[in-house]
C-alpha cells in the first residue's frame, strides 16, 4: 500500500501517543514531561517504559523497545505498517487515501476472507450435527470447548455440499476456486476439495480465516489435506495456533513449534497454550521472523526418530542467519512412537513440561549433528568437523553467541581460537547484519562529539533547529550531510515531533541510527538545552573551519600559498576565533 507521506505526518500530528498508550497500559507521570509504566513487551517488575509527550516517542530502558504511535500499534497490537496507519486514522476520524487499483485488489481479498469465514461456520455447524464427527473428536479427547476455540468442523461426504451452498453462480464458483475450497474438473465443472474430513480452519496471526486443513476420519490417503496456495494462504509464512497463542497470552514467554494440528490442540487442552504448528512444510525464515516478534524463547518439538532429527536440522539451517545473543533456541525430542498429542494425554502437563528442562540447546544439537559426520579421534576428522562447522558459524551475526560457539569449536576440534576467528573475520555480512551495525553506528564510526550531541538534541527537541541563525557550510565530516538533512526536514515541518522525524526514515538504513540517538540519555537539564545545542553548533562550525584551515596548511607544506590563499587562510582562522 502506497500511503502518501503527507497523510502519515498528518495522522501522527493528530494522534497523542500518551493517550494512545494510556488506553492500553496505565501510565503515571513520574518526572518532567515523561510518563512511565511497566513495559508491555517484556516481563519486568520496575516501570522502565517511558513515554514522552513532547517527543511523541516511547522507549524501554529494559528491553530497548522504542518508536512512535505507528510502532506501538505494530508491536503491541501485532499489526503490519498499513494496518497500523489504518487503525490510527480511524481513531482520529480520517480515511487512508487509496488509488483505484489497490482498492480493487483489497476489495477482492476482503471478499475471500468473508468467504472462508462462511465456509468455516458451515463446517463447524456440520460437525455439531454429525454424530460421526462428534464421536471421532471425543475419541481423540477433544472437548467441546477446545473444538469451539479452534472452530473445528466437519466436511460431509459427497462432492458438492459446499459448492451448492456458496457457489450458486459462476462468479461465486470462481471465488470458491480462488479460495482453494473447490477443484475444477478437467472436462468442466467443479467439486468440493474437502470431503468426509475433520476440518481445522487456519487463521493468521490477526485471526482472519485464510485456509483449511482436513483430516480423514478412516483409513485413506492423504491423511491430512491442506488448502492450496491462494491469495490468502501461503503455507511457508503461516503457523497454525499462533492466533490462539497471542489471544491467550498478553506476554508470550516462549513458543513451542510442533508438527501437526492435533499436537497444538491436545497441548492447548492440557494447559500448554504456547504451541504452534507449521502447515505441512519445514520451518522457514518467515516463520521464525514472525515468531521472534513475540518471544525470544523457541522450543522445537520433534519425534525422536531420524525424520525428526532431519526436520530439526533443517530448522537449524534457517536459524543460524537469524540468531541473536538474546535468543534461546532449544530442541525437544520425544520418545520413539510418541508425538505431543499422544504424550501429553499419557503424562499430563507437569510431566510434559519437565521434559523441556532436558531439551538440547541450539549449540549442543548443532555440534552433536556435526560430529556424527566426522571421526573426532583423528586430526583429519577434527579438521573436517571444524571446516563444516565454520560454514554455518560464518552466517552468525558478530556477538557473544558467535564468540562462545567459536570457543566451543576450538575446544572440540583442538584448534587455536584465533585461527578460527581469522577464518570468519572477513566474511560479508547479510543485510540484516548491516542494519544491526547501523544501530551501533555512533559507537562504531566515532562521530565527532559535538555532532553526535547536536544530532541527538535535534532529534529529541526539533524546535532547537530555529536557533541556527545562518546556513551551515559544506563539510565532508562523517554524519554531517545527514545532520543537514535533519535540519531540512524540520525546516519544512516546524512543529514536527521526534516520533514523526523517526517516521521519515522508516525502512531506510538510517532508521536504527535515529532510534538510537532519539533514545540517548544526555542527562542535561531542560533549562540548559538551548545553550548546550548552541555550544555544540559552535564547536561543529569550528571543526568545519578546521577542515578548511588544515586543507590550506597541508598545501602550504607542499607549495608556497598564493596571496589569495593566504588571505583565505587568515579569514578562516579569524572566523574560527570569532565563534569560540
Amino acid at each position: 500500500m502506497n500511503i502518501p507521506r503527507e497523510f502519515i505526518d498528518l495522522v501522527l500530528n493528530k494522534v497523542d501517543l500518551v493517550d494512545l498508550i494510556n488506553s492500553q497500559i496505565p501510565l503515571r507521570k513520574k518526572s518532567g514531561s515523561n510518563y512511565f509504566a511497566r513495559c508491555p513487551f517484556h516481563n519486568e517488575k520496575s516501570a522502565s517504559f517511558s513515554v514522552s509527550q513532547p517527543k511523541q516517542f516511547f522507549y524501554c530502558f529494559g528491553c530497548g523497545a522504542h518508536g512512535n504511535a505507528i510502532d506501538f500499534m505494530m508491536q503491541h497490537d501485532r499489526m503490519n505498517f498499513p494496518e497500523a496507519i489504518e487503525a490510527l486514522a480511524r481513531q482520529v476520524g480520517m480515511e487512508v487515501p487509496h488509488s483505484s487499483a489497490p482498492s480493487t485488489k483489497n476489495d477482492n481479498l476482503a471478499g475471500l476472507y468473508e468467504l472462508t469465514v462462511q465456509a468455516a461456520d458451515y463446517y463447524y455447524e456440520q460437525m455439531r450435527l454429525s454424530q460421526r464427527a462428534i464421536t471421532y473428536l471425543k475419541n481423540r479427547g477433544i472437548s467441546g470447548q477446545i473444538a469451539q476455540q479452534f472452530n473445528i468442523g466437519y466436511a460431509l461426504p459427497g462432492w458438492n455440499h459446499l459448492l451448492d451452498l456458496l457457489g450458486k453462480n459462476e462468479s461465486e464458483k470462481k471465488r470458491l476456486l480462488e479460495a482453494g475450497l473447490i477443484i475444477e474438473k478437467e472436462n468442466g465443472g467443479y467439486y468440493d476439495r474437502f470431503r468426509d474430513r475433520i476440518m481445522f480452519p487456519i487463521q493468521d496471526y490477526r485471526g482472519r480465516m485464510i485456509g483449511f486443513g482436513g483430516r480423514i476420519l478412516d483409513q485413506g490417503e492423504p491423511k491430512y489435506l491442506n488448502s492450496p496456495e491462494t491469495p490468502l494462504f501461503q503455507k511457508g509464512r503461516e503457523l497454525y495456533g499462533l492466533y490462539q497463542v497471542l489471544k491467550t497470552q498478553r506476554v508470550v514467554e516462549r513458543i513451542m513449534i510442533v508438527e501437526g494440528y492435533m499436537d497444538v490442540i491436545a497441548l492447548f487442552q492440557h494447559g500448554i497454550t504456547y504451541a504452534v504448528a507449521t502447515l505441512g512444510t519445514a520451518t522457514t525464515a518467515p516463520h521464525l521472523q514472525r515468531l521472534l516478534r513475540y518471544t525470544a524463547d523457541l522450543i522445537f518439538c520433534f519425534d525422536g526418530d531420524q525424520a525428526g532429527k532431519t526436520a530439526a536440522w533443517r530448522a537449524v539451517e534457517v536459524i543460524f542467519p537469524l540468531m541473536q545473543d538474546n535468543l534461546q533456541i532449544r530442541f525437544l525430542f520425544l520418545p520413539d512412537g510418541e508425538d505431543p498429542d499422544s504424550l501429553i494425554r499419557k503424562e499430563g502437563k507437569e510431566a510434559f513440561e519437565k521434559r523441556l528442562l532436558s531439551a538440547s540447546s541450539l549449540s549442543a544439537f548443532f555440534f552433536q549433528q556435526m560430529s556424527l559426520q566426522c571421526d573426532m579421534n583423528t586430526m583429519e576428522g577434527r579438521a573436517r568437523f571444524a571446516s563444516h562447522s565454520l560454514n554455518y558459524i560464518k552466517q552468525l551475526m558478530p556477538g557473544l553467541f558467535r564468540d562462545m560457539i567459536l570457543e566451543d569449536l576450538s575446544k572440540r576440534a583442538r584448534i587455536d581460537i584465533q585461527t578460527l576467528k581469522q577464518q570468519v573475520k572477513n566474511q560479508q555480512l547479510t543485510k540484516a547484519l548491516e542494519m544491526v551495525e547501523i544501530a551501533e553506528e555512533p559507537a562504531k564510526v566515532k562521530l565527532a562529539a559535538p555532532l553526535r550531541l547536536a544530532m541527538s538534541l535535534l532529534l529529541q527537541y526539533p524546535p532547537l533547529a530555529s536557533t541556527i541563525n545562518e546556513p551551515l557550510p559544506h563539510s565532508n565530516m562523517l554524519g554531517f550531510s545527514f545532520f543537514k538533512q535533519l535540519l531540512e526536514v524540520i525546516e519544512k515541518h516546524p512543529h514536527i515531533t521526534t516520533g514523526a522525524l523517526r517516521e521519515h526514515w522508516r525502512d531506510q538504513k538510517e532508521e536504527a541510527f535515529i532510534a538510537k540517538l532519539a533514545s540517548f540519555e544526555h542527562m542535561l537539564p531542560e533549562a540548559g538545552l538551548h545553550n548546550e545545542f548552541k555550544g555544540a553548533i559552535r564547536q561543529l562550525q569550528a571543526l568545519v573551519l578546521d577542515e578548511e584551515i588544515n586543507r590550506l596548511l597541508t598545501r602550504a607544506n607542499q607549495l608556497p600559498l598564493s596571496e589569495e590563499e593566504k588571505i583565505e587562510l587568515a579569514a578562516w582562522i579569524a572566523k574560527k576565533k570569532a565563534i569560540l
